[in-house]
């Protein structure tokens, strides 16, 4: 038979979008597929039996180095979180949220804020932009309009698959234009009422540049930490790494135990304070979520 490999590009319900060698095909999905409680993702590698080229199929997925659930993708290498400084205005609490899973999942992480030629010198985002930094993650400063950053950001893609995310309105797709002018993808304004974006990505979908593979995603405005237990967010949590451990009780959950790292780092002004104020969202958030107490 005439098998090949490819990388799933989309997914539909009786077939997916696969490309191989440079060219896309629609393949449908055999049967035995279709049942197994393993589904086809975007991003995965499959083995396409390409016999009848008008008709290619897909025979088996390849094994996964991991797979997320929202955005439902397989076979990532590094995440990019796209955050605007303003318009909409930065949220920590959002990308705390994004950090926390993606550090779960032992991903690497680079941050990406845009807008920075609409923010002063003098504006107080910078002091949340600093705790950032405080973290050490690989951080890039773009503008869109006038591609400050650009030529920086798209030296982090070659020979990975990243996924690109955010939530909505903080110029996922214009940073996609930026890195490649033929792509020519849709845009939103913000709402200025509600300081949010409309979504404009409406399925996670692979774009081939750079030489890598770019996953970009649906924006979103909730994020729920699925599958994660309380203690994965007490010790996946953004500037929490270097004290968790430190705390009498490795379940502590920063709250009202004694002897918590994590809280007295906090009082000592290591922590930002506005870093422990978004946890303690985020756990009654999850804990309403999950109807724990």
């Amino acid at each position: 038979m005439n098998f090949k490999q490819g990388i799933v590009i989309g997914v539909a319900n009786n077939f997916v979008e696969v490309r191989i060698e440079d060219q896309v095909y629609s393949c449908l999905i055999k049967g035995s597929l279709k049942f197994q409680t393993t589904k086809i993702l975007v991003g995965d590698y499959v083995k396409v039996n390409c016999a009848d080229n008008k008709n290619p199929l897909v025979e088996s997925i390849l094994p996964r180095i991991n797979e997320l659930y929202r955005p439902s993708i397989a076979n990532v290498d590094q995440v990019l979180i796209v955050s605007s400084l303003v318009k909409p205005f930065l949220s920590s609490f959002l990308l705390n949220k994004l950090l926390t899973i993606f550090n779960f999942y032992h991903l690497k992480i680079i941050l990406v804020f845009t807008k920075i030629d609409l923010v002063t010198k003098n504006n107080e985002v910078w002091m949340k932009v600093k705790a950032y930094q405080d973290l050490k993650l690989p951080i890039i400063f773009i503008s869109n309009l006038k591609k400050d950053g650009i030529t920086e950001l798209k030296k982090f893609f070659a020979n990975k698959l990243s996924l690109l995310t955010g939530t909505s309105g903080v110029g996922k797709s214009s940073t996609l234009n930026s890195l490649d002018n033929n792509l020519q993808l849709t845009t939103q304004n913000i709402s200025t009422s509600l300081n949010r974006g409309k979504h404009t990505t409406t399925k996670t979908r692979l774009y081939f540049l750079h030489g890598g593979i770019i996953a970009d995603t649906p924006g979103f405005s909730v994020f729920q930490l699925q599958g994660l237990k309380s203690v994965d967010i007490a010790t996946n949590f953004p500037s929490f790494t270097n004290f968790w451990q430190k705390c009498k009780f490795r379940t502590c959950l920063h709250q009202q135990e004694p002897e918590c790292a994590v809280k007295k780092a906090v009082e000592n002004k290591i922590i930002s304070r506005f870093f422990y104020e978004d946890y303690c969202k985020i756990l009654i958030e999850f804990n309403k979520i999950n109807n724990l107490k």
